[in-house]
């Protein structure tokens, strides 16, 4: 039985995965790509730190937010619904990114 394991580990280093935790998330788009920014609020600092940039595809996007709904799904139905509060959906903290957004728009 010890040999399968060694084969497991074999492939998870071979996987190379960089795992992070993120609270917060931008995304983006292009007319080739979207563009997906993970990363850390900190509230004390009232400030986003964005960690990892993810660049994908549209038809690939699309993808993975259908498999996204589907997992959000079978969790929902295991776990019970997940509920998001209003406040944090009117509101973005990442001032300084929206900012920036507002300066090209002008």
């Amino acid at each position: 039985m010890a040999e399968p394991e060694k084969g497991k580990q074999k492939d998870r280093k071979q996987e190379r995965i960089r795992t992070i935790y993120s609270n917060i998330v931008r995304i983006g788009h292009s007319p080739y790509e979207f563009m997906l920014d993970f990363g850390q609020f900190q509230p004390e600092g009232k400030r986003a730190f964005m960690d990892v940039r993810i660049i994908t595809s549209p038809p690939h996007a699309k993808a993975i937010l259908k498999a996204l709904k589907e997992n959000i799904a079978r969790y929902e139905e295991k776990h019970g619904r997940i509920g998001a509060s209003a406040s944090d959906e009117d509101e973005d903290i990442d001032t300084d990114w929206n900012a920036g957004r507002r300066r090209r728009r002008e």
